[in-house]
């Protein structure tokens, strides 16, 4: 996937990683907690998550990163 966006936007733009999930964080009105997956990247801790519907979320994305 990496590849491909280097191929279509060039190479500035091409991401170090892409990593694919079963599902992204939301919240009850079905927004992506983008906060949430920087901070699960970053390794930080993720703060609020009290309006988080489906906190499995956040595991997939561990597992998926610490996978590589």
């Amino acid at each position: 996937a990496a590849k491909r966006i280097q191929e279509r936007l060039g190479r500035p733009f091409a991401p170090r990683a892409v990593f694919i999930v079963p599902q992204l964080p939301k919240t009850r009105s079905s927004k992506i907690m983008r906060r949430v997956i920087r901070s699960v990247y970053s390794g930080l801790p993720a703060g609020d998550l009290s309006s988080l519907v489906n906190p499995e979320a956040i595991a997939e994305i561990e597992r998926v990163i610490k996978q590589g």
